[in-house]
């Protein structure tokens, strides 16, 4: 076998901005922000959700070697939900699930065949990075002789930026393809750069200028329920989104508020509290607009997904499959008219 790094020049790694700067490790923020941000935003960047390594190639096989340093377990999701990764085969409007690696717990260091013995037809591959776990390294090893080619361009130029919460990162899909920002991403045909933690994303003003470094075609600001009320929201809603838009003055913003949780079928408190929240996001849209910014939308998270929706929750806040999948297909259009 002869083993190929992932971040080797032949493959494009796309949603994982800082990877220069980070000299190839597969972190979501630069490795100063690590003085900067708290210490749980900071290990939740290591993990890459987002991250694709992206590639067309005639090989009859592909094999990987994945090393991750630690072993998640989480309720409420599988280990593929967070540990895996997924392989999608096609270009553009054609990308189709095919297999994923399986994680193992008896050592960091595993490998995996994705497949073998197939024709030696030029194909597109998308390989998913995982969710909710970190990736020290990803080694690839193709057939003896396969050509390595770039693969399709996106439609944009520049990546669509969602910064927001766990369920802006994946949780609980059962594999990173399953998340609505990468669902996004095959729909609209876009780099997406998931700046999604989970618990985590609240709006501080160092993530502000963080991302206000990007050159992004988009912001999509998915971090009201971070926030434990709708006055702690508040104090940095406004805030964050000027450092945004006093960067980058003509990229449009998307002010999204909070899916409507099944929690609240019955614990009252969770509907006020996105009720709340959602009055702040719409105000402070309002407020942008009367500032003459006409680059700005609001969407109201009930309107991609609500608490009747059958099947579509893990543990009452985080979508499954389905209402990831359904939260995409509702921001697809609206995304698309903005870029």
């Amino acid at each position: 076998m002869t083993w190929i790094a992932a971040t080797d020049p032949r493959f494009q790694v796309a949603g994982l901005p800082w990877l220069a700067e980070n000299r190839g490790e597969f972190l979501r923020l630069p490795e100063r922000a690590k003085a900067v941000v708290r210490p749980e935003v900071w290990s939740l960047a290591r993990m890459p959700s987002g991250g694709q390594v992206r590639f067309r190639s005639d090989t009859t096989s592909l094999r990987l070697r994945v090393s991750h340093t630690q072993h998640i377990h989480m309720w409420n999701m599988p280990r593929a939900g967070h540990s895996t990764i997924d392989l999608y085969v096609g270009g553009p409007g054609q990308q189709r699930y095919w297999t994923g690696t399986t994680p193992r717990e008896d050592s960091p260091t595993y490998e995996c065949l994705l497949f073998a013995d197939l024709s030696p037809e030029l194909r597109e591959y998308t390989l998913y990075l995982p969710t909710y776990n970190d990736l020290t390294d990803l080694q690839i090893d193709l057939s003896p002789g396969a050509q390595v080619l770039p693969p399709s361009p996106f439609a944009l130029e520049r990546p669509v930026v969602f910064y927001g919460t766990s369920i802006t990162q994946g949780g609980c899909a059962t594999r990173p393809g399953n998340g609505y920002v990468n669902a996004l991403g095959r729909l609209l045909n876009v780099e997406v750069v998931n700046q999604g933690y989970s618990g985590n994303g609240k709006g501080e003003p160092e993530m502000a200028a963080l991302l206000a470094e990007l050159n992004p075609a988009c912001y999509v600001l998915d971090f009201a329920c971070n926030n434990a009320t709708a006055e702690e929201l508040e104090q940095v809603y406004y805030p964050f989104y000027r450092t945004l838009r006093a960067a980058h003055p003509d990229v449009p913003i998307v002010m999204m508020s909070t899916i409507e949780l099944s929690l609240e079928l019955h614990q009252r408190d969770m509907k006020a509290k996105r009720l709340g929240q959602t009055r702040v996001i719409r105000e402070a849209f309002h407020r942008a607009i009367r500032a003459g910014d006409d680059r700005v939308t609001f969407v109201d998270g009930i309107w991609l997904l609500d608490a009747q929706t059958e099947g579509a929750y893990v543990d009452g806040v985080h979508p499954t499959d389905l209402g990831f999948a359904l939260m995409a297909q509702r921001l697809a259009p609206i995304l698309r008219s903005i870029l």
